[in-house]
């Protein structure tokens, strides 16, 4: 069966009900805790262990960090759904051939999400690089 295009439409002047529950990344990062723990995230983040506590209990997130929440989720979103956890960990510091043998941790750190989710695409979809 052939999937049909995806062709969103929205009202430009239709105002979302609750912007936060999309702009507020604590959601994200309550999931990546439940999946990992508190104390795996937190240099999988770059940050010590008390700030992810802090930001669980409502402290500030800055943007940088914040990019950084959705861009980890992102990719380990992904990754999920395409290898099993002890290969996705595997993968994640292992060398990629569709990242030019870069390890996707030290991409994701350098360039953010995009170039990984766009390998793990092409994973998907059975390519080879």
């Amino acid at each position: 069966m052939a999937s049909r295009r995806w062709s969103p439409t929205i009202d430009p002047f239709l105002a979302p009900k609750d912007s936060l529950a999309l702009a507020d990344v604590r959601l994200l990062l309550a999931r990546l805790i439940t999946a990992y723990g508190r104390n795996p995230v937190a240099p999988l983040l770059d940050v010590d262990a008390a700030m992810v506590t802090r930001w669980k209990r409502g402290a500030n997130i800055s943007p940088v960090m914040a990019h950084r929440i959705l861009d980890l989720h992102a990719v380990l979103a992904r990754a999920f759904q395409i290898f099993a956890p002890s290969v996705t960990a595997q993968w994640l510091v292992g060398h990629e051939p569709f990242l030019n043998e870069a390890r996707p941790i030290d991409v994701l750190a350098g360039r953010g999400a995009a170039p990984l989710i766009e390998a793990l695409d092409a994973i998907a979809a059975g390519a080879y690089a």
